[in-house]
């Protein structure tokens, strides 16, 4: 009665776990039916029906809350009318082992497979070629889709349109025209460990959802994005590999408040990850971002986003971007290696903050262009070429940085106001330590200055009003501090010590020089408070000659004297 003896044994233990009998479907005629559709409208809720190998030309609706099981793939082909191969409209339908092929409907509405009701399970089946979508869920809750291939389908593989609460397990999603997965105004559905690739547009892709999970998925070769949010909210995207995909890794576009966790975004056509469009609130924490086309992360205009902890290198153009206005956005823990121009770079981004990253080998570290009021505290900066460079970037406030081994400038400020660089350690570096070009109102203070290749502290294009004070400047290549154009500037306090050519020089007027300890002072203390009994004349070029008139004789007395500066 059976062809072979598995199939006896697969409908045994159907019978054996169904509370009714089974209805056993074959083309062939050794079943109850020759046909699926006379079983499903002679079935009752509860059912099982079986449907042997063969080719069913058939277009279904299953309206009956019964279980399909397909023995050894039967193929379901449809009769070649303009409509879904299968049509659920009753909850708990199980679809389980079928290859679904050659749908002709090519209707954005359609698909293949459609789904109308609640509940349903759809397993380890095969959906192909449809003119349309292959697997549509719509205006329904509490959906399992797993263990299917969902292959070469004229639009989304799998699509859910306000379809909430339901999971998405193991799937493969390929080769489809243009998504692989999209959701559309759904809510708390899970997209677990599915295979999404080689699709025409999107890998993933979320429109207007909410309190979705993406997690432990492949998705990767797609044409376009790998991940694409827009206008969803509250969503996480947790331990994905992205890899490979056209144009970015994950794009959030008008997304709010979503988290990007653990994940690992290699190898895109153009960025990593990319947030515009007022995407706020995003949560950036632990990824691996590494060999992207254009930059590790990418945020425009969008706001009070975190990056934390992340693993960015080898990118073609800069490890972080922030430009258009983004702002009120935290850089923290990161380390940014190796990428082809910068390690983080800001652009028309204000009020900021960066802590505790470790940026290194980068051809450029940190670059700052008309960005304000931004704040760099506690990071390691080391082995690019410029360290800090800020540029028409005022209220900038840089300190407790570590500086170092940078091929140029330690920190580099041009056309800069009202900015402070204090208490970093800025060393070895082959440029300046600091260079001060045509910026007014800047204070340097509190830094340890030394070993750097040419001046600890440079001073270009008539930089104006500024204050160095409580600085350590010392073992400097060509000098300590270098005042080449700038008025109207005060350095207090100061330590030059043992810098190479000389320890100060200035060749503007008007600049006031007090307090401070050279090691190069031929004078003798006066006082208790270490002050020399002579000036100390500082040259510059074309005979010109600062003084200062209190210079420190005594070294430790100044030390002293800053420390308790410092606990103030």
């Amino acid at each position: 009665m059976f062809r072979d003896l598995a199939s006896m044994m697969i409908l045994f233990l159907i019978l054996a776990s169904a509370a009714t009998a089974a209805v056993v479907v074959d083309e062939g005629g050794t079943g109850n039916s020759t046909s699926i559709q006379d079983a499903i409208n002679a079935s009752e809720n509860g059912d099982v029906i079986v449907v042997l190998n063969g080719t069913y030309f058939e277009n279904l609706i299953v309206d009956k809350s019964i279980v399909l099981k397909g023995e050894d793939f039967p193929v379901i082909k449809g009769s070649g009318l303009s409509v879904p191969l299968i049509t659920i409209t009753s909850d708990n339908v199980t679809l389980d082992g079928f290859n679904i092929s050659g749908s002709i409907n090519g209707s954005f509405n359609f698909g293949s497979v459609v789904v109308l009701a609640d509940g349903c399970k759809l397993l380890n089946s095969t959906i192909s070629g449809s003119a349309g979508h292959g697997l549509c869920i719509r205006d329904s809750n509490d959906h399992m889709i797993s263990g299917n291939l969902i292959i070469d389908n004229q639009y989304g593989g799998i699509c859910f349109y306000s379809a909430n609460s339901s999971q998405l397990i193991g799937n493969q999603v390929l080769r489809n025209g243009k998504w692989g997965i999209v959701l559309e105004g759904c809510e708390h559905d899970e997209l677990v460990r599915n295979e999404v690739r080689e699709n025409g547009e999107v890998g993933i892709e979320l429109i207007s959802s909410f309190s979705n999970d993406v997690v432990w998925n492949h998705i990767d070769l797609n044409q376009e994005d790998g991940v694409y949010f827009l206008e969803s909210r509250n969503n996480a995207i947790i331990d994905n590999g992205v890899s490979d995909n056209g144009m970015s890794g994950v794009v959030l576009d008008r997304s709010l408040d979503n988290v990007l966790m653990k994940n690992i975004i290699h190898n895109s056509g153009e960025g990593g990850l990319l947030i515009v469009g007022f995407s706020d609130g995003t949560m950036i924490t632990e990824n691996i971002l590494y060999n992207n086309g254009i930059n590790g992360i990418s945020i425009h205009e969008s706001y009070f986003s975190t990056i934390d902890q992340n693993e960015i290198f080898d990118n073609e153009y800069n490890g972080i971007s922030l430009r258009d206005n983004s702002s009120s956005v935290r850089i923290c823990h990161n380390e940014i290696r190796g990428n082809k121009r910068y390690g983080f770079y800001l652009e028309d981004s204000n009020k900021n903050f960066a802590e505790n990253n470790d940026v290194h080998d980068n051809l450029h570290g940190v670059i700052m262009v008309h960005s304000s009021d931004n704040i760099l505290v506690d990071n390691e900066i080391h082995d690019n070429r410029f360290g800090f460079s800020l540029e028409f970037s005022d209220s900038v406030s840089i300190s407790n940085n570590d500086v170092y081994n940078n091929s140029d400038d330690g920190v580099l400020i041009k056309s800069c106001d009202r900015s402070k660089v204090w208490g970093n350690h800025i060393r070895e570096n082959g440029g300046d330590g600091v260079d001060v070009s045509g910026s007014e109102n800047i204070e340097v203070s509190r830094n340890v200055i030394e070993n750097n290749s040419k001046y600890g502290i440079q001073v270009l294009d008539y930089t104006t009003e500024s204050l160095f004070i409580y600085n350590v400047v010392q073992h400097n290549g060509d000098g300590g501090m270098y005042i080449y154009e700038g008025e109207i500037n005060r350095i207090i306090s100061n330590i030059f010590e043992d810098n190479q050519n000389f320890n100060a020089r200035d060749n503007g007027q008007n600049n006031k020089w007090s307090t401070n300890f050279y090691s190069d002072y031929l004078g003798v203390s006066s006082s208790d408070h270490g002050i020399g009994t002579e000036p100390h004349a500082i040259l510059g070029r074309r005979d010109a000659v600062t003084f200062d008139i209190h210079p420190v004789a005594v070294k430790a007395l100044l030390v002293q004297a800053q420390n308790i500066t410092r606990l103030l």
